[in-house]
């Protein structure tokens, strides 16, 4: 059975029309394989993973205490920075907080003095593979003594924000409004 010319025609132009519509409207699809290899091509170190461990486990506890934190390396200290929405924005809460943090970490905030010879967010950053004597004859310790704590409440501007900071040990906190 033949066609018509107009026939073949229009079948043509539906062709061409599922050409294009296909061209312009398909998404770009990467290989899922292809990322995934080259994310596996590219090591986290320990470190890395230290601070990966770090921030699940006080954004974990934190969680159930009414705040969010998230940590960063900057200027040679491990920083955990915390906020909360439904905290007032007085150093009381802002302290509160920090001592909260102090406590799930295994350390006294009212001494500044870990329950063990360190705290337990330092035994994040020791792994089996690591002589820590070898690198630091009070690794632990030295780990503590890189633990800042920063908490954030409120909106910043016009005075409106209360931001307070400690070392992990330590009784010291600093207050300032922004």
């Amino acid at each position: 059975m033949a066609r018509s010319a107009r026939g073949q025609r229009a079948c043509l132009g539906l062709a061409a029309m599922a050409v294009l519509a296909g061209f312009a409207g398909a998404p770009a699809l990467a290989d899922p394989a292809a990322v995934v290899a080259k994310l596996k091509g590219t090591p986290a170190s320990l470190f890395d993973l230290s601070l990966a461990r770090l921030e699940a486990e006080v954004n974990g506890d934190g969680s159930g205490n009414g705040f969010d934190a998230y940590v960063n390396f900057q200027d040679n200290e491990i920083v955990i920075f915390a906020s909360s929405t439904q905290a007032p924005v007085t150093e009381k809460a802002c302290r509160g907080i920090v001592d909260t943090i102090k406590l799930l970490g295994d350390v006294n905030p009212r001494t500044g003095n870990p329950d063990e010879p360190a705290s337990s967010y330092a035994s994040l950053f020791a792994y089996p593979e690591i002589d820590q004597a070898k690198v630091d004859e009070a690794y632990m310790e030295t780990v503590d003594s890189m633990l800042t704590i920063q908490v954030t409440l409120g909106t910043s501007g016009q005075g409106k924000a209360i931001t307070c900071r400690s070392k992990l040990l330590s009784t010291h906190v600093t207050y300032t409004r922004s």
